[in-house]
């Protein structure tokens, strides 16, 4: 998170910095993404970005906490609207957020961001709510209080988020394959759907029929 001093700063010079940051990690991976190009597009020196932020890392996912701000509203009403089916949810919600990731002003970043995920990445990437899930953090909008657990084969409580984890590894695993395969939304979301359907009714044929 960004430092104290940094939201002291004006808004134009905070979005000067962030609209830096934006070209940067659109035009490179993280790995490669260098703070020198970052200060000179936002005409500061190297100590005051060390001022307002730890690393290039922070800024980063600072950055893209700021993209994903929406996503955790979109997934709670993805499943209010399935009321509370986690798969008939999930699928309400990807052509949603992947609408956000594909806006060109932002596809750069994301195919950047998707191309190159680790596990922090993912973690961070994760709606908030997703997050809380996972971390067995507090969170008046919890996950589960939107989804039927009732449907859900759980051996026991500790099942949950590994299952949710999982579901969102194959969520943004898609959109990767989307972004390596050069794929439209369309063929991305098939891709998704039909995942999600192994998923929720198995792949082993029904030797009856």
């Amino acid at each position: 998170m960004p430092t104290k001093t940094f939201f002291n700063l004006s808004k134009e010079k905070q979005s000067r910095l962030i609209v830096a940051a934006s070209e940067e990690f659109s035009r490179v991976s993280l790995n490669e993404a260098s703070i020198n190009n970052i200060i000179k597009t936002a005409e500061i020196s190297r100590g005051s970005f060390y001022q307002y932020f730890e690393n290039k890392e922070d800024l980063y996912y600072y950055y893209l906490g700021l993209l994903k701000r929406d996503t955790h509203a979109m997934l709670v009403e993805s499943f209010k609207e399935a009321d509370g089916d986690l798969f008939e949810g999930l699928r309400i919600f990807f052509p949603q957020v992947l609408t956000l990731i594909m806006h060109k002003e932002k596809i750069a970043f994301f195919k950047h961001l998707f191309l190159h995920m680790d596990y922090r990445t993912g973690t961070e990437v994760a709606p908030d709510t997703v997050r809380h899930c996972e971390s067995n953090k507090k969170s008046k909008d919890t996950l589960k209080k939107y989804i039927n657990v009732e449907k859900l084969d759980l051996v026991d409580v500790a099942d949950f988020p590994i299952l949710i984890k999982f579901m969102m590894s194959t969520l943004f695993g898609t959109i990767g394959e989307g972004f390596n395969k050069k794929s439209s939304e369309e063929e991305i979301i098939s891709r998704f759907n039909k995942k999600m359907k192994w998923i929720e009714h198995g792949v082993r044929k029904d030797p009856s029929n």
